[in-house]
């Protein structure tokens, strides 16, 4: 167990440094964990990320009372996520990782005063054809009861495994229709990754340097991930919430293809049951950006 405060600024840069030649994780790291310190929700801070992520929704802006973006979650948990996968024995290079898979649960809507604590867990390290997964728990608390259940997948890029093709096809299912429905259409501006960089803390170069993203693989800075599910989120809240963001329970995606701005998103969604829906958010020429999308809403 690590408390938060016990890694300095200078600390993560060292580690940084050094894990940019690591080219594997270390899966003994399964069950490290981080606490983090108390975080106030402040409207200000609230309010900036629902501007960076272009949600507009009215429920933030209330002078009594008011809620917070659902996604800003991500901002509360970022710090003990970002010193959990820098662990010193865990090896992860950030310039050969993206964010794989997000889910958030809200067991209580985050409100603007509450004053919380996250806490991080590494829960296992996983190998895929093409790389490793590093698979975190994030839990946000207040006043001891947990508001947020969340858990994030990061893949790290190495070199590609030979894969069992003929056993992977006898065993393949049928795969269920896309979403059809669409519900919105919209992109990532050209500045909003500095925007919402500003907003949430997460100052990862690949998203606002060119020369690093070219290092890291990319042709040029891509949006946030979180940037782009946040901005769904809104989306779907609007659409298939009510425009209530009280009513969202949880919300889940994987993160198929990154994001250049500019590039138009099409959010298209289908009903499972009541209040439960899937959705997928695809480029203007199909590619897929977030895929295996969950979103359930309380009555």
């Amino acid at each position: 167990m690590a408390d938060f405060r016990e890694i300095g600024t200078l600390t993560k840069v060292l580690r940084i440094g050094r894990n940019a030649f690591s080219s594997t994780l270390d899966p003994s790291v399964a069950g490290w964990r981080v606490d983090g310190p108390e975080f106030t929700i402040r409207q200000a801070d609230a309010l900036a990320y629902a501007l960076a992520t272009e949600d507009l929704n009215p429920a933030y802006f209330a002078k009594e009372g008011a809620v917070v973006p659902p996604l800003f979650a991500s901002r509360i948990v970022k710090d003990v996520l970002e010193q959990a996968i820098l662990h010193p024995k865990l090896g992860m290079n950030v310039l050969r990782m993206v964010h794989a898979e997000q889910s958030l649960q809200y067991l209580v809507p985050l409100q603007v005063g509450a004053t919380v604590m996250s806490v991080a867990v590494i829960t296992g390290i996983r190998e895929v054809s093409s790389g490793q997964l590093c698979d975190v728990a994030l839990d946000v608390f207040h006043k001891g009861e947990r508001v947020v259940a969340g858990s994030a997948s990061l893949f790290v890029r190495g070199k590609k495994k030979p894969s069992d093709k003929k056993g992977k096809d006898k065993g393949k299912k049928e795969e269920a229709p896309e979403p059809d429905q669409v519900l919105a259409t919209f992109s990532v501006a050209p500045g909003q990754p500095v925007r919402y960089a500003q907003a949430s803390q997460d100052y990862n170069p690949i998203h606002r340097k060119p020369l690093v993203a070219r290092l890291a693989g990319f042709k040029a800075p891509i949006a946030h991930g979180m940037c782009v599910m946040a901005m769904a989120a809104g989306k779907l809240v609007e659409k298939l919430g009510d425009n209530d963001p009280t009513r969202l329970e949880r919300i889940a995606v994987r993160f198929s293809t990154p994001t250049y701005p500019g590039e138009e998103l099409t959010l298209k969604a289908r009903e499972k049951a009541p209040g439960r829906h899937e959705f997928i958010l695809v480029k203007a020429d199909g590619k897929p950006v977030l895929t295996r999308g969950e979103v359930a809403f309380r009555g």
